[in-house]
């Protein structure tokens, strides 16, 4: 049997490309060796329209399935999907990796995430080998591997979309600590193969160049008193934008890189930026607060993340409140936000960055909770003196306020909840008032809904009515709608039957609409691994006059009859 099960192993691994999450081995033994799940499905459906060309065929069927072959706890879904015109077959992990743990040891290989810091390596997905160590307080790790993979011009359209070289790289870490009280080194180089790329010529200018990065930056976390918590991570990367430069580097009067000459790859395309951030934070048991800081240099980036929002510094201040009981709790966050770190552009963009929840529960019945946030920027000369008009001042503000009350008895339960959410954009772009006034945008969204449950007869209604109204740009739309249903269980809840209808009417200047949609839904639970759903929809769209002569007036109908098998070995 265990030469059987070794031999199966063994023809998956190779025939199927597989994602393999970190395997616990010392937690081995409680695995399950081979297991076999998923579901399967035969769908047919018909529809039919009025008003309108059919937008599908009246009718088509759909057999679908989503099988996962689990080995040891290591996961591998497949999936598939058979119609009328098209078939396909999708193993959607087609990279595959391991990360095996055995008590302090991690080993990494294949495809992986790995996160050393937020400014080193930074979950970018590594093609290679690694492992993390953690014997006591030492902390330790070490990745290498390829980060991009080099394309090749298509033969057929002879296209280069998106162009890249093959990219290699290696990072580690050092620190010594736990989880809570730790201080770490980090270590990034990666490095472009301009051999590996197909030739273009030097005049095109919008070839990519072949760069080159090392990163080094640090991370730490203390908490003191257990009350007391700061944390930090930094970090410098000198970034080559161009391997092949013929800018000389001693037309670079840089102090840093010139003794940097020799040990890594610089010229005169070299530049090195900073990223830096901190926090520092103070908790009891009911409330606490946190002020962070941080500041990102212009073109700041590792090539061990995908992406990184530079030329930003801000610094918040965040509190946080609840009482004994828990029956309020306050969140907020306020700060300031620029860019223009350098002072290098022609104009600095601040922003005040501010949010704020309350939720209180009043009574045991009724509860609100309540949303604020007020964003606002305001671009202001540096460099350059500009036209006012040019200016970007502008203020942004959300308000959510949701009340609930809730009535909970033997037999029956009622729920009644209200949101209100208002958000507005004032601008004050103009030397003129009244063309600022215009530049407003206001948004106000009402929704009331009423849920009426029934346990013991499983039964439940629903009712909601909405209203969204917005207006700017000297203009004003608006929509109301009106939403009932219902939920029904019988025959020891092996049918479930389920009804919604929905009816909403726009209005603009031009006109009005009207859109009806209606659904009915039956599902039958045959036994444990097999079921049977059918489905009835309905569309009406009455555009009236809001686009008389563009579209027309249509009802659409759609039905649907499934099989449906779920099963687990």
């Amino acid at each position: 049997m265990k030469t059987c099960q070794i031999v199966f192993i063994g023809v998956v691994l190779w025939v199927f490309p597989l994602s393999i999450i970190a395997q616990d081995f010392s937690d081995l033994k409680r695995q399950k060796p081979i297991g076999f799940n998923g579901g399967l499905e035969l769908r047919g459906i018909y529809y039919n329209a009025n008003g309108i060309a059919n937008r599908r065929e009246p009718f088509t069927y759909l057999l679908s399935g989503s099988p996962t072959i689990s080995l040891y706890g290591w996961s591998i879904p497949f999936s598939f999907m058979i119609s009328k015109d098209e078939r396909s077959f999708r193993q959607p992990f087609n990279q595959f990796g391991m990360s095996p743990t055995y008590k302090w040891i991690t080993l990494h290989a294949g495809y992986r995430n790995v996160t050393f810091s937020p400014y080193t390596l930074a979950g970018h997905t590594m093609l290679g080998g690694g492992f993390e160590i953690n014997p006591g307080k030492l902390r330790a790790g070490f990745m290498y591997g390829r980060l991009n993979r080099a394309t090749v011009i298509d033969t057929t359209t002879q296209s280069l979309v998106p162009f890249s070289f093959s990219r290699k790289g290696m990072a580690a870490k050092l620190g010594y600590g736990t989880e809570t009280n730790h201080f770490d080194l980090n270590f990034l180089h990666a490095k472009d193969d301009s051999t590996s790329g197909p030739g273009i010529p030097l005049h095109d200018s919008t070839r990519v160049l072949a760069a080159a990065n090392t990163v080094l930056g640090y991370s730490m976390k203390f908490l003191l008193f257990k009350k007391l918590s700061i944390e930090s991570d930094g970090a410098a990367s000198i970034y080559t934008r161009d391997l092949n430069s013929p800018i000389t580097f001693d037309s670079i009067a840089d102090p840093m890189l010139k003794r940097l000459k020799g040990l890594l790859d610089v010229n005169g395309s070299t530049e090195w930026f900073l990223a830096f951030n901190a926090g520092i934070g103070y908790r009891e048991k009911n409330y606490g607060i946190k002020v962070n800081y941080r500041r990102i240099e212009p073109d700041f980036k590792t090539m061990g993340a995908y992406f990184f929002a530079n030329d930003v510094e801000n610094i918040t201040i965040n509190p946080n409140f609840t009482l004994p009981n828990g029956k309020l709790r306050v969140n907020a966050s306020l700060g300031i936000q620029q860019d223009n770190v350098n002072l290098q552009k022609e104009a600095t963009n601040k922003r005040i960055i501010g949010a704020g929840t309350i939720g209180a529960e009043i009574t045991d019945q009724l509860g609100v909770d309540i949303n604020y946030s007020n964003f606002s920027n305001n671009q202001r000369p540096n460099t350059l003196r500009f036209a006012d008009s040019l200016k970007i001042v502008q203020t942004t503000q959300t308000l959510n306020i949701m009340p609930r009350y809730t009535v909970v008895s033997e037999h029956i339960v009622h729920m009644v909840m209200l949101s209100v959410n208002l958000s507005g954009m004032k601008d004050y772009n103009s030397y003129f008032e009244q063309d600022a006034a215009n530049r407003d945008i206001n948004t106000s969204q009402y929704l009331m809904n009423y849920n009426l449950s029934f346990p013991a007869k499983l039964l439940s209604v629903f009712a909601s009515v909405s209203y969204t109204a917005m207006e700017g740009a000297g203009t004003e739309t608006s929509y109301s709608g009106v939403t009932l249903g219902g939920n029904y269980s019988l025959a020891k809840q092996q049918l479930q039957a389920g009804v919604n209808t929905s009816l909403m009417q726009g209005k603009t200047p031009t006109g009005k609409s009207m859109i009806i949609n209606g659904s009915l839904n039956l599902n039958y639970r045959i036994n444990g691994w097999q079921s049977i759903r059918a489905s009835f929809f309905l569309t009406n769209n009455n555009p009236g006059s809001v686009v008389t002569g563009i579209n027309p007036a249509f009802t659409e109908t759609r039905g649907e009859l499934a099989y449906q098998i779920n099963f687990g070995l």
